[in-house]
């Protein structure tokens, strides 16, 4: 059995956020700990086979494993501080979040900061570091960092979300916290926007626009692992393409990887062993 900590932290601003801590048997040299962040509506107890694999791999390597809600947990969550969770969240508040997660961790004994997000998680993680320029992070890991403007238009059509946004844009100029239509999904006017027009704060993965700034993963100068499942549902090209644009676009870094775990879907569902082999490689390379 691996001894799991059941805890809870708070942001700067008092919301709770409940989490899980593994801690190694015995922690290595740089004191190396890998804070995962959850995707879209997802929760931290979300994907258990992963969370068992990876805090295994990480337990036995030294590394220490973090793994809490933040404000996008679940659609929405009307007792825990209001309104929060995916439809109502909004998406720079993520750096809040992620600041009280680093600042547990360091409490606890924790120098080196991994951060390795999963979708939106994802953008999350690469946002935080780029807005803050936070030296105890030393290494990103984004999983699954989709698109969501590209991945929605894959799914319904280009002209179905472009009249899509143009009503949510409505909806905002009269009261950004009020609902779109129930068929675009449970969100405020001001959370759609953000997933679905280019250029937003949230947009950080633009490979939908050949013309995209990628500003925040041009500025990273840490590694970066990039991992991507083969059959990632809501990929609108091949993983190969995609991590391509992904080494192109990562210029300040001299330490890329760029993984592919074949067979994988978005969530790496039976791939979990793969996904925790690779990401503790990328950890302990260099530490």
């Amino acid at each position: 059995m691996i001894p799991v900590l059941l805890t809870k932290i708070k942001t700067r601003e008092g919301l709770v956020l409940e989490g899980i801590v593994v801690e190694p048997r015995r922690k290595d040299k740089n004191k190396t700990a890998i804070i995962w962040l959850h995707g879209l509506s997802s929760k931290f107890y979300s994907g258990q086979t992963l969370i068992r694999e990876l805090s295994s791999v990480c337990r036995r390597a030294g590394v220490g494993y973090f793994k809490f809600n933040n404000r996008g947990h679940d659609v929405a969550d009307w007792e825990n501080a209001g309104m929060i969770g995916a439809g109502f969240e909004k998406f720079t508040d993520c750096v809040l979040d992620i600041r009280a997660m680093i600042l547990f961790a360091k409490k606890l004994g924790y120098k080196d900061i991994i951060l390795a997000g999963h979708s939106t998680g994802a953008n999350k993680a690469l946002y935080y570091v780029y807005k803050t320029k936070d030296r105890s992070v030393k290494k990103i890991v984004l999983l699954g960092p989709i698109c969501d403007l590209a991945a929605m238009a894959k799914e319904i059509g280009r002209k179905e979300l472009e009249k899509r946004v143009k009503i949510a844009q409505k909806i905002k100029n009269r009261n950004p916290k009020a609902l779109v239509p129930l068929e675009f999904g449970l969100y405020t006017a001001s959370r759609y926007l953000s997933l679905h027009i280019p250029g937003s704060s949230e947009d950080v993965f633009p490979y939908h626009n050949p013309r995209g700034s990628w500003k925040e993963l041009k500025s990273v100068k840490i590694p970066v692992a990039v991992i991507i499942g083969q059959r990632d549902q809501h990929l609108d090209r091949p993983a190969k393409n995609l991590i391509k644009i992904f080494r192109e676009k990562a210029q300040a870094t001299k330490n890329f990887s760029g993984i592919i775990i074949k067979g994988a879907d978005h969530g790496f569902r039976k791939k979990e062993k793969e996904v925790s082999t690779e990401i503790i490689k990328f950890i302990k390379n260099g530490l």
